[in-house]
């Protein structure tokens, strides 16, 4: 058995020897040399496209070569035609400069003094074109500033010009006095331009509804001021069809200017806020003092007016029950004294607090002072002198607290001294009654 297995292995072997024999007999020099043939091929394919693609670009390039010596051919022709026209227009330009000069010269010589009536003209009408630029009537003249215009600008002016120039100057002289109620555009709050009724006294004012307003040429309109002066002054506004005689209203020159500069004065309220913290420490300090002075004179001149009731509960009836009540003049002085300690002391309550607030006001001021020249010199420091502005600041806090602390320090002084003053008359009054009842007892 082993036998037999042993010898069908060996057949079976020998039969598949030859067939991996006849497999592994490929030559491997014959399958690299057709990959490197195909590589070959594929080195020339290339070749010849990019030699095709070579060939089309220079033949591009010697195209582009020949058009660029074109343009180039015609550029130049055109410098050359252009150098030509510059050097006929030189020569045309001097040319019509010797003949404007001539001309200039012929024409002053034909215009003689009407040349400086001419001049004349153009200056007045540059000089109401100046005036009619933010001029509360310039949307009752719409078309003026086209006139004047024209009328500036040309040297020679034909009768029309002249007579416009009159009637324009008319107009103006015209308008500047009367008070006239007219409708025109009026930007609101909210920015909307909406159509009212405005009064326009002369060339000075343009007022709605006693408020001032000023001019946006810019829009064809105008607008009420932010900031209104007080009203007692825009009280004395009245209505332009008044005809009861002469009415007081208050007007502006200079047409707006020193308008602005009342409205950019400050109130009572922004000069205080412009001390700051120290200032409104003054002023309540101040009214603070002042109520209660004027509180102690109203209750010291109640008092004066009681001391004399003949009442049971009034100093001098209580003086005249001590004097009954005493069996010696020793017992009534001595008794007298505590009354009148008590009846000063009661008197000069809170006089004393006065004092010291009026002395304390004008400190504040000067602290408030030496706060307002630390920041002006902090402000030097950081922006230099060149910006006033920037100690602006500091100055104005320097000054409205040195202001306030010296006019609430004098009224409370002054307070001070009517308050001391009438404690003394009071007391004055009642010792010399404690004085005629001595008497009256020792007799």
């Amino acid at each position: 058995m082993n036998k037999f297995y042993l010898l069908s292995t060996i057949l079976i072997t020998s039969l598949f020897i030859p067939a991996q024999e006849e497999v592994e007999e490929v030559d491997p020099n014959v399958e690299r040399v057709e990959k490197i043939q195909d590589l070959i091929n594929r080195v020339e394919k290339n070749r010849a496209e990019l030699s095709a693609m070579d060939n089309a670009r220079v033949n591009e390039f010697i195209k582009k070569v020949a058009d660029r010596r074109f343009l180039l051919s015609k550029a130049k022709k055109q410098l050359a035609d252009e150098e030509a026209r510059n050097v006929r227009l030189e020569d045309l330009f001097e040319a019509n400069e010797i003949k404007l000069s001539e001309l200039e010269t012929e024409l002053n010589i034909k215009l003689g003094v009407l040349g400086e009536l001419f001049g004349v003209a153009r200056q007045m009408a540059g000089e109401l074109q100046a005036d009619s630029e933010s001029a509360y009537n310039f949307t009752e003249h719409p078309n003026r500033t086209v006139s004047l215009n024209e009328i500036g600008k040309i040297k020679v002016h034909n009768l029309k010009n002249l007579e416009d120039l009159w009637v324009l100057h008319l107009n103006e002289i015209a308008s500047s006095g009367e008070i006239k109620a007219i409708s025109a555009n009026v930007i609101n709050s909210s920015g909307d331009i909406e159509e009212d009724q405005l009064v326009r006294y002369g060339p000075f004012n343009m007022v709605k509804n006693r408020s001032f307003v000023k001019t946006d040429v810019a829009n064809n309109a105008f607008s009420v001021l932010q900031k209104q002066p007080d009203r007692s002054l825009r009280r004395k506004f009245r209505s332009h069809y008044r005809s009861d005689g002469y009415a007081v209203a208050p007007i502006d020159p200079t047409r707006g200017f020193l308008l602005s500069l009342y409205l950019d004065k400050p109130s009572t309220f922004e000069r205080i806020a412009q001390g700051k913290l120290i200032g409104f420490i003054i002023v309540l300090i101040g009214i603070s003092g002042l109520i209660f002075a004027a509180y102690r004179y109203y209750t010291l001149y109640l008092y004066s007016k009681t001391i004399k009731s003949k009442d049971e509960n009034d100093i001098f009836s209580k003086i005249e029950n001590i004097s009954n009540s005493s069996k010696d003049v020793e017992t009534f002085e001595r008794e007298c004294d505590e009354v009148l300690l008590t009846v000063n002391g009661n008197l000069s309550w809170g006089v004393n607090w006065i004092k010291f607030l009026a002395a304390v006001a004008p400190l504040l001021g000067l602290l408030g002072t030496v706060i307002g020249m630390i920041e002006t010199f902090q402000a030097i420091t950081v922006f230099g002198t060149g910006d006033p502005k920037q100690m602006a600041g500091g100055i104005s806090q320097a000054l409205v607290t040195t202001m306030l602390g010296l006019i609430f320090a004098a009224p409370l002084l002054a307070m001070y001294t009517l308050l001391s003053e009438k404690v003394s008359e009071i007391l004055q009054e009642i010792e010399e009654f404690v004085a005629i009842t001595i008497v009256k007892k020792v007799k």
